[in-house]
């Protein structure tokens, strides 16, 4: 399960890396008018959500290790009873 996460994680950040700058390579704003921040709204939405699948890897992996502390804390009141 790890290093399923961790490829996925490995992913999105390869996909981020190749994507931003197709994004800031938008046309100029002579081009296109009212369009010319939009390369640095994809970039920040993409890094946002980044940051958001990182954070949530992160809490899943500390969950799990709590649940395995309590699992062995519960194995070892067990066997002092």
């Amino acid at each position: 399960m790890r290093n399923r996460i961790f490829i996925a994680f490995v992913f999105s950040l390869v996909v981020l890396a190749l994507t931003a700058p197709a994004a800031l390579a938008a046309p100029a704003a002579q081009d296109a008018p009212g369009e010319s921040n939009l390369g640095y709204l994809l970039a920040g939405t993409l890094l946002t959500w980044a940051g958001f699948f990182a954070y949530a890897i992160y809490l899943a992996r500390k969950n799990r290790d709590l649940r395995r502390e309590v699992e062995d804390l519960r194995r070892l009141l067990g066997e002092r009873e």
